[in-house]
C-alpha cells in the first residue's frame, strides 16, 4: 500500500513540473511571433500552477511591456525580483517601464542597480540618459552618453543623442559636433539633420540650418515640421519669398501646426502684402479661435493698412482673450497715440510695462506718445531703456534721432542714423531723415550723398529726387540739379513738383525763361500748388516784376496759409521795395509756421538792423546760429548788419568766417567785396569780386565792372 501510495503521490508531481515548463516555453514562442495575448494566457497557467516561478513572472512583464500595459509590467517585474532579487536584466526592463509610464526617478534608481549587475552594458547607459534627459538633468544625461560612448564609439546613435542632450542644456556648438560625428558615422538618417539644423538654427546659422533641413526632406517629404522651420530660418535670413514657399509646403502636409498661418501671415507683412497676410491672420483666427495672437497680428496688419477702427477691435479682442498680453496693450498703444488719443495709449503702455517691464518695444511706444507731447526729456529716457534692452529696430534709432534733432544734439542724432544704418543699410527713412538734417546743417555733400542712396534703393521714390534736388542748390550746383530733374520728369511727366524744382534750379542758374516755362508747366498740371505759385513769384522778384511777385505770393498763400517759404520769399521782396517793417511782418509769419527755420531767423536779423532794433537784431542772429552755427548765410547776413550798423570790423569777421565755412559760396565774396569797395579797399574787394564771378556769380560779374577797372 504505501509502494502505491508513493507512486501515486510521485506522479502528478511529475506532471506538474513538466506542465509548467512546458506553458512558458509556449508563452515564448507566442511572444516571439508577437502574439502576445497568447503568451500572457501561458504565462498566467504556468504562475497558476507556480506562483514562485521568477522567469514566468519575468515573462509576463515583457509580454505586458509590448501591449504598452506597463502598470502591469512594472507589477510582474517588481514580484519577479522578490522573488529573485538579483534577477538579470529584471531592473533593466522595469527601468524601461518605469520611462514609458514617465516616472524618470524610479526608472532611473532601476537603471542605477541595473549598472550595478551589468557595468559593461551600453544601452543601459543609453536608457538612463534618456531617463535622465527627460527628468530634467540634461547634464547627466550627457554623462552618461559619454560613458556609453566610451563603451561603444562607433555607435552613431549615441552620439546624436548626446547632441540632443546637449541642445537641452543650450550647448548647441557641442550638440553640432556630436550631429557631425553621428553623420560621418550614418550618413542616411534623416532625423539626425533634422536635429543638427535646429541646433544651426539657434545659433542663427540659418544657412547652415537651411542645408541640413534640406537634407532632413530630402530623406522624409513628408516632415511638415522640418518645412516649417526651415521657413522661419528663411525667414530670420530675410528671405521672404522661400520662407513663404516652405510655410505653404507645411501647410499641404500638416495645417494644424500651432501657429503655422500666423507665421505665414508675419512673412507676407515682411514682403509688404498686407492683404495677403490679413487673410492668412484669418485662417489662423478661424483655425484657433481661441488664439490671441491671430487677432493681435490682424490687429497689427490693418493698422498698418490705416484700417485703424478694424486694427483697434482685434486689439480689444486679443485682450479679452488674453488679459496678460503685453504686446496686445503696447499695439493698442501705438494705435492709440497716433490717433492723438494720449492718455489712453499711456495708460495701455503703463499696463504692457507692468505685465513685462523688459519689453523694449513699450519703452518706444510711451517715448514716441511722450515726444508728441513735447515731453522730450521723458521720451529720450524711454528711447533710451528701449535701446537698453537690444532691439534691433532701426525705426527705433530714427526716432530717437529725430528727438535729438528737436532737442537740438545733433551730432547724437547723426549717431543715432548711423546706428539705424547698421541695423538695415535699405530702409530709406533713415536716408531721408539724415539727409534732411545734413541739409539743415549745411552738409550739403552728406545731404546729397543720402538722398542719392535713397534713389539707389528705390528708384521710384519721387520725394528723394526733390530732396536731391534742393541740396545740389543749396551747394550751388545747379546744373547738376537740373539734370536730376530731368531724369525725375522723364520717369514722372505729371509729377507739378518737379518742375518746381527744376524752374528753381533753372532760377539759380539764370535761365529765367526756363524756369518760368517750368513753373506755368506746374500750375497747369496742378492749379492748386502753392509751392508753384510761390516760387514763380521769387523769380519773377529778381526779374524786378515786384507787382507780379506779389501777386503770385498771394495765390500760394489763398491755397496754403501755412506755406511758409511764401511768407519768407514776400519779405524779401518787401526789403527790396524798402518797406521794412512790413517785411518784418512776413518774417514773423514765417517763422509762426516753422519756427526752426534758421534762414528767416537771419534775414529778419538783417530786417531788424536796418530798421534799428539792434536788441532783436542780435537776439535773431544767435537764435540762427544757435540752431545751426555752420551756417555761412547767416553769417554772411550778419556781416551786412553789422556794416549796415558801421560795424565794419565785425562785418568783415562774419564774413571771413562764412568763407571758411564754405569757401565755394559766391555769395560771400561777392558781399565781402562789395564792402572792401566801400571801405576804400579796392584791391581787396576787387579780388573778392573775382573769386565771387570765378564760382558763377553773375552779380558779381556787374559789380566788378562798376567798381574795378
Amino acid at each position: 500500500m504505501k509502494r502505491t501510495l508513493f507512486v501515486f503521490l510521485l506522479l502528478p508531481c511529475l506532471a506538474f513540473a513538466q506542465t509548467e515548463q512546458a506553458l512558458v516555453q509556449s508563452g515564448n514562442q507566442k511572444a516571439g511571433r508577437k502574439d502576445y495575448d497568447g503568451a500572457i494566457a501561458d504565462f498566467n497557467q504556468a504562475i497558476t500552477l507556480n506562483d514562485k516561478d521568477a522567469n514566468a513572472y519575468f515573462y509576463r512583464a515583457n509580454a505586458y511591456s509590448n501591449l504598452h500595459n506597463n502598470d502591469a509590467a512594472v507589477k510582474d517585474f517588481t514580484q519577479t525580483l522578490s522573488i529573485n532579487p538579483g534577477y538579470t536584466n529584471a531592473y533593466f526592463y522595469r527601468g524601461n517601464a518605469y520611462t514609458a509610464l514617465k516616472d524618470y526617478t524610479s526608472a532611473i534608481a532601476d537603471f542605477n542597480k541595473a549598472i550595478e549587475q551589468n557595468p559593461g552594458n551600453v544601452d543601459i547607459y543609453h536608457y538612463r540618459a534618456n531617463a535622465k534627459s527627460n527628468n530634467g538633468d540634461a547634464s547627466g544625461a550627457v554623462a552618461d552618453f559619454t560613458h556609453a560612448i566610451g563603451l561603444a564609439p562607433r555607435n552613431a546613435d549615441l552620439y546624436e543623442y548626446r547632441g540632443v542632450a546637449k541642445s537641452n542644456m543650450e550647448d548647441d556648438k557641442g550638440a553640432i559636433a556630436d550631429y557631425d560625428m553621428s553623420a560621418r558615422l550614418k550618413p542616411d538618417n534623416g532625423d539626425l539633420y533634422f536635429y543638427r539644423a535646429n541646433s544651426k538654427g539657434n545659433i542663427k546659422d540659418y544657412s547652415g540650418a537651411i542645408a541640413d533641413y534640406t537634407l532632413a526632406v530630402k530623406y522624409n517629404p513628408q516632415n511638415a515640421y522640418a518645412y516649417f522651420y526651415r521657413a522661419n530660418c528663411y525667414s530670420n535670413a530675410k528671405e521672404y519669398k522661400s520662407a513663404i514657399d516652405d510655410y505653404k509646403r507645411a501647410v499641404a502636409i500638416d495645417p494644424k501646426i500651432e501657429n503655422l498661418y500666423l507665421y505665414l501671415g508675419n512673412t507676407m507683412m515682411n514682403v509688404g502684402d498686407v492683404d495677403g497676410a490679413i487673410s492668412y491672420y484669418d485662417q489662423s483666427i478661424a483655425t484657433s479661435p481661441d488664439n490671441a495672437l491671430g487677432y493681435l497680428y490682424r490687429g497689427k496688419a490693418k493698422s498698418n493698412a490705416e484700417d485703424k477702427q478694424p486694427a483697434m477691435d482685434d486689439y480689444n479682442k486679443a485682450i479679452q482673450i488674453d488679459p496678460k498680453l503685453a504686446d496686445a496693450y503696447q499695439s493698442r498703444a501705438d494705435l492709440e497715440g497716433g490717433m492723438k488719443n494720449y492718455s489712453a495709449g499711456m495708460a495701455d503702455v503703463d499696463t504692457a510695462l507692468r505685465l513685462d517691464p523688459t519689453n523694449g518695444y513699450s519703452f518706444y511706444v510711451r517715448g514716441k506718445i511722450k515726444s508728441k507731447l513735447n515731453d522730450y526729456p521723458g521720451a529720450l529716457a524711454d528711447f533710451n531703456s528701449a535701446v537698453n534692452t537690444n532691439i534691433k529696430d532701426g525705426n527705433l534709432y530714427i526716432a530717437r534721432a529725430n528727438l535729438k534733432i528737436e532737442m537740438r544734439d545733433y551730432a547724437g542724432a547723426m549717431d543715432d542714423f548711423k546706428k539705424a544704418i547698421a541695423i538695415d543699410p535699405a530702409n530709406v527713412a533713415v536716408y531721408m531723415n539724415r539727409g534732411n538734417i545734413n541739409l539743415k546743417s549745411s552738409d550739403y555733400q552728406a545731404a546729397i550723398h543720402d538722398y542719392t542712396k535713397i534713389i539707389e534703393i528705390n528708384p521710384k521714390n519721387q520725394e528723394a529726387y526733390i530732396k536731391l534736388s534742393d541740396a545740389l542748390m543749396a551747394a550751388n550746383q545747379y546744373i547738376k540739379a537740373i539734370d536730376i530733374m530731368n531724369k525725375a520728369i522723364t520717369m514722372h511727366p505729371r509729377n507739378a513738383g518737379f518742375y518746381v524744382a527744376r524752374g528753381k534750379a533753372k532760377t539759380g542758374a539764370g535761365d529765367i525763361g526756363g524756369a518760368m516755362v517750368d513753373f506755368g508747366t506746374a500750375i497747369k498740371i496742378d492749379t492748386a500748388s502753392s509751392d508753384a505759385y510761390a516760387n514763380r513769384g521769387n523769380t519773377k522778384a529778381q526779374m524786378r516784376d515786384f507787382d507780379g511777385a506779389l501777386n503770385d505770393f498771394d495765390k500760394a498763400l489763398k491755397i496754403n496759409e501755412d506755406n511758409s517759404e511764401v511768407y519768407f520769399y514776400r519779405a524779401n521782396v518787401k526789403m527790396r521795395m524798402q518797406n521794412f517793417q512790413s517785411a518784418i511782418d512776413d518774417y514773423n509769419s514765417a517763422l509762426f509756421v516753422d519756427i526752426e527755420n534758421l534762414k528767416v531767423y537771419a534775414y529778419r536779423g538783417l530786417a531788424e538792423a536796418v530798421t534799428g532794433d539792434t536788441a532783436s537784431m542780435n537776439a535773431d542772429f544767435n537764435e540762427a546760429i544757435k540752431i545751426n552755427p555752420k551756417d555761412a548765410t547767416t553769417y554772411i547776413k550778419r556781416a551786412d548788419a553789422k556794416i549796415f550798423r558801421k560795424d565794419v570790423a565785425g562785418g568783415m569777421h562774419d564774413f571771413a568766417t562764412a568763407i571758411a565755412l564754405d569757401p565755394q559760396n559766391s555769395e560771400a565774396y561777392l558781399r565781402r567785396g562789395i564792402a572792401r569797395v566801400y571801405d576804400q579797399d579796392q584791391a581787396g574787394g576787387c579780388a573778392d569780386l573775382t573769386r565771387a564771378v570765378s564760382l558763377g556769380s553773375k552779380e558779381a560779374l556787374d559789380a566788378r565792372k562798376q567798381y574795378c577797372h
